[in-house]
């Protein structure tokens, strides 16, 4: 693999209603010096043993917001590095206020225990700065406060790896911090629940054409789609990311 070379794989493009069957929301970046997933949901174990992934090789988990379709298969992933992976090497959770606090509930509400003994591997959690770029395993990490209901540390992410950059919305409706997240970026991974009605804390599908300009990214990808947009599929003028797909970037 070359320094400049970027692999994505959408392990999970679905909502937290399992809408069309799909897995949910959990994309797997592979890069020279390492591998990282944005949102890691309920679902994400499942969907990386489907693509071959061995999760006890991610170095990172970058958390977009703490709904359990983009948090709740991090317990899951300490469980399987205890006992079947025997996981040793570290392992980075960045996201919001509240990140470390919000896993270790999940995580004794569904593993009374797991936590009560010291993990094989350590668990390094960072918080979310916007005034602060992060760097895990060679990639240089930016967040952006996004706009996504209820939720007041939601944020998407840009991820930039040697020339390449990687940006991710998360969930949220129109803001316009979305601007800069996607400027100049090689692909933008951007959430769209709807089709052709105005959900609130999501974006629809006619708010992003409208806004598409705004976007300047060189690739844009939709995901998070629920049942309306996945009856539209035919009508989108986007791309469109389904489990298991693997973008080269």
């Amino acid at each position: 693999m070359v320094v400049n070379s970027v692999s994505l794989r959408c392990v999970g493009s679905g909502d937290a209603f399992g809408s069309g069957g799909r897995l949910q929301s959990c994309y797997h970046l592979s890069f020279y010096g390492g591998q990282m997933l944005l949102d890691c949901g309920s679902t994400s174990l499942v969907g990386l043993q489907r693509c071959g992934i061995d999760p006890n090789e991610i170095d990172a988990i970058l958390v977009s917001h703490l709904h359990g379709d983009h948090f709740g298969g991090i317990p899951y992933l300490l469980l399987e590095g205890k006992y079947v992976g025997q996981r040793s090497r570290p392992l980075t959770l960045l996201g919001p206020k509240g990140l470390k606090k919000q896993v270790e509930a999940a995580t004794e509400a569904l593993y009374p225990g797991l936590l009560s003994k010291k993990l094989p591997f350590k668990v390094n959690y960072r918080q979310f700065n916007t005034k602060i770029i992060e760097e895990i395993s060679g990639a240089n990490v930016k967040c952006f406060k996004v706009s996504h209901g209820a939720s007041k540390n939601a944020f998407g992410v840009r991820i930039e790896v040697g020339s390449k950059v990687i940006s991710y919305t998360g969930d949220t409706q129109w803001t316009e911090s979305l601007v800069p997240l996607a400027h100049g970026s090689d692909l933008l991974i951007c959430e769209c629940f709807a089709y052709d009605s105005c959900v609130p804390s999501h974006l629809d599908y006619n708010t992003l054409l409208k806004n598409r300009d705004k976007l300047a990214s060189k690739r844009i990808v939709l995901t998070h789609l629920g049942d309306q947009m996945l009856q539209n599929l035919h009508n989108i003028k986007f791309d469109t990311l389904s489990d298991g797909e693997i973008i080269d970037v």
